[in-house]
C-alpha cells in the first residue's frame, strides 16, 4: 500500500463509480460500533489526531531489502576491488584496467545506492516519524500533515471533503480517503488510518463511525461505553514498540510456525525491528505549523484528554478495555459478514 507515500495519489481526475458506491456506503455506517481500530494517537475535547497509512510500511521488508541490496552492492565492488588492487601491486594488471575498474564500480555501487534511496529509502529515512491527521470538532476543521514534496499541511473544512474507502492497484488493499474536489473533478487525496484487507471493510466502516460521531456530535458519542476511552496506538520510538509493529505486519502463518521456523523467523524478526528503530529514530516529530496549533488550544473550562500510551497496546492490560475491544470486533465483523450495506462494493 504504497499510495500516498512513496507515490502520490492519482488526482486531476474524474470520481470513479467506486468511490462513489462506497462515498454511499459511509452514509449508512451509522449502525457500527465507533472504534479508531489502532489509529488514534490523541484525542481531547477540542480534537482528535489519526495516523495515516504510511505508519504501518515503515522499516518494513522493502526498507530491509533495499538497505541490504545497498550493502551487497557496496561489498561486492570493494571486495572485487581490492582483489585487482592486489593484482596491480604484483604487477598482474595494469594501472588502466584498475582505473577502469573503479570508475565502473562507482557508477554501478553509486548508482544502484542512489536508485534505492530516491526510489524507497528517501521515504523512510530523515523524514517524519509519522503523519497524522486532525479532526478540530470545536472549528469543523481538518488538517492533513504532509511533506512538503506532497504539497505540505492541508486545512480543510470536514463537511467540504469527500469521503469514501479507497483501494489499492490490486483492489484488495482499502483505506479511509478524503477527497478535495472541484466538482466532480479530484484535486487533492490523504489517507486516514490503517490499511485493510477488503474482507476487513467493516474496520474502516467503525473507524469512519468513530470520526463521524466525534465531529458531528461530540466526543460522548464517539466513546458511548464504558472501556471506550482509551488509545491503543503509541508513536513512542522503542524496540518494544517497534516488536509490536513488525509482528502485527507479518504473514499470520509465519508467525504461527515460528517455533518450527525459528531459523528464519527470529533473525528476520531482529532485522526488521532493527531496521524500523533506525529509521524512526532518524526522523523527526512531526510538527504542526503555529495556525493550527493556535485553533486547537483549549476552549472549554472543562477540556479533558485520554492518556496517551507510551507503548502499543499498553492500555489492554485492563479487562474492561480488552473486553471492550473484543466486543466491538465481534459485533461489527458480524454485521459486516450478514451483508449489512455491502452490495455493490
Amino acid at each position: 500500500m504504497m499510495l500516498g507515500w512513496t507515490r502520490p495519489f492519482q488526482i486531476n481526475r474524474r470520481l470513479s463509480q467506486e468511490e462513489m458506491r462506497s462515498h454511499f456506503l459511509l452514509q449508512k455506517a451509522s449502525s457500527y460500533l465507533p472504534d479508531p481500530y489502532g489509529a488514534l494517537v490523541r484525542f481531547n475535547s477540542e480534537f482528535c489526531e489519526m495516523i495515516d497509512c504510511s505508519e504501518r510500511q515503515r522499516g518494513m521488508s522493502k526498507t530491509l531489502v533495499c538497505l541490504l541490496g545497498a550493502f551487497v552492492l557496496f561489498s561486492c565492488g570493494v571486495s572485487v576491488f581490492f582483489m585487482l588492487l592486489s593484482d596491480y601491486l604484483s604487477q598482474a594488471i595494469d594501472a588502466v584496467f584498475l582505473l577502469v575498474f573503479t570508475f565502473i564500480f562507482v557508477v554501478v555501487a553509486g548508482g544502484g545506492s542512489w536508485l534505492l534511496w530516491k526510489m524507497y529509502l528517501r521515504y523512510d529515512f530523515f523524514s517524519w516519524r509519522y503523519f497524522p491527521v486532525r479532526f478540530n470538532r470545536v472549528s469543523g476543521k481538518v488538517f492533513v500533515f504532509r511533506s512538503e514534496e506532497f504539497g505540505g499541511v492541508l486545512a480543510l473544512d470536514w463537511r467540504d471533503v469527500y469521503w469514501h474507502i479507497g483501494t489499492d492497484e490490486t483492489g484488495k488493499i482499502c483505506t479511509l480517503r478524503g477527497h478535495v474536489l472541484n466538482g466532480s473533478t479530484v484535486v487533492k487525496t490523504f489517507s486516514v488510518g490503517n490499511f485493510f484487507h477488503r474482507d476487513e471493510v467493516y474496520r474502516i466502516l467503525s473507524l469512519w463511525c468513530f470520526l463521524e460521531k466525534y465531529m458531528e456530535h461530540g466526543p460522548q458519542d464517539a466513546a458511548p461505553a464504558a472501556g471506550d476511552e482509551f488509545i491503543y496506538y503509541s508513536t513512542k520510538v522503542s524496540f518494544r514498540n517497534c516488536f509490536v509493529r513488525v509482528v502485527s505486519n507479518l504473514s499470520p502463518l509465519l508467525v504461527s510456525l515460528r517455533h518450527k521456523l525459528f531459523f528464519v523467523y527470529y533473525p528476520l524478526m531482529s532485522s526488521l525491528v532493527l531496521t524500523q528503530w533506525l529509521v524512526l529514530k532518524s526522523c523527526r516529530e512531526p510538527k504542526w505549523p503555529e495556525f493550527v496549533e493556535k485553533s486547537c488550544a483549549p476552549r472549554a473550562k472543562k477540556s479533558f484528554a485520554w492518556v496517551e500510551p507510551e507503548r502499543i497496546g499498553q492500555f489492554l492490560s485492563n479487562d474492561l478495555f480488552y473486553k471492550r475491544l473484543l466486543e466491538k470486533e465481534q459485533f461489527n465483523k458480524n454485521l459486516f459478514e450478514n451483508g449489512s450495506g455491502f452490495v455493490g462494493f
